[in-house]
């Protein structure tokens, strides 16, 4: 009897550490899954969803892509190519410049970008303006066209300012891909890269002037001289 004892409960022993490990399994399993959908970058059923990286950040600001006519027609800024033709990352080639006075609401901004940029890596940007050049940005990034396997909701927050008459400044303050906040060295390569990206075309802007730039009260107040015709360049 003791010896059957023994082994029964030897037996339930071992079977409650199988149980115990299979839970700690489980366990670390789901908060793996969990930080991966958090990401953004992968998607797990169910999982994403619930966390909602699948999808860009909500800023509240409205979209209306008749705003962004509204502002073409006010400025007299012509397209000559298809919208989609027009993304951040798309060869232009830029008219002259003349003069400009113009402020852009966040719900402009943002109609403008979502209008030329939905086609390309940079899919559902919103730009909430704040005040003392500060800003929120928040946009759903897929470069696989670009070589690169990322895809997922990205979220900024920072300055944007003039940094001299043709080019501009940006500081990001926070940074997160999903829910997961970018490593410092990360966050400061996005910061150059996105720097440089808009500032690449400022340079390409025959006799831009940049006077004033500032983002103040949710507007961004641009004087100076502009571009007012757009022609895309097919690579």
């Amino acid at each position: 009897m003791f010896s059957f004892n023994f082994k029964l409960r030897n037996n339930k022993d071992a079977i409650a550490g199988i149980q115990a490990i299979a839970v700690i399994g489980a366990v670390i399993i789901i908060g793996l899954l969990t930080v991966v959908a958090a990401s953004g970058m992968i998607h797990v059923p169910v999982l994403t969803s619930l966390l909602g990286t699948d999808e860009a950040r909500d800023l509240g600001v409205e979209i209306d892509y008749a705003l962004f006519d509204e502002m073409l027609e006010d400025q007299g800024i012509v397209l000559n190519d298809e919208i989609s033709d027009f993304t951040l990352t798309s060869e232009i080639l830029y008219s002259d410049a003349a003069p400009m006075d113009l402020s852009l609401t966040s719900s402009q901004l943002s109609s403008y970008l979502q209008a030329t940029n939905n086609e390309g890596p940079l899919k559902d940007i919103q730009v909430k303006l704040g005040t003392d050049n500060q800003a929120e940005m928040a946009a759903y990034v897929d470069l696989a066209d670009l070589g690169y396997d990322f895809k997922g909701p990205v979220y900024a927050s920072g300055t944007f300012e003039k940094a001299s008459d043709s080019s501009i400044n940006i500081e990001i303050d926070d940074a997160k891909v999903g829910l997961l906040p970018l490593p410092g060295g990360t966050a400061e390569q996005a910061e150059e890269e996105l720097e440089n990206l808009i500032n690449d075309h400022l340079a390409k802007m025959p006799g831009l002037q940049i006077d004033e730039l500032e983002v103040v009260d949710g507007n961004l107040n641009f004087e100076g001289d502009f571009p007012t015709t757009f022609d895309s360049v097919e690579e």
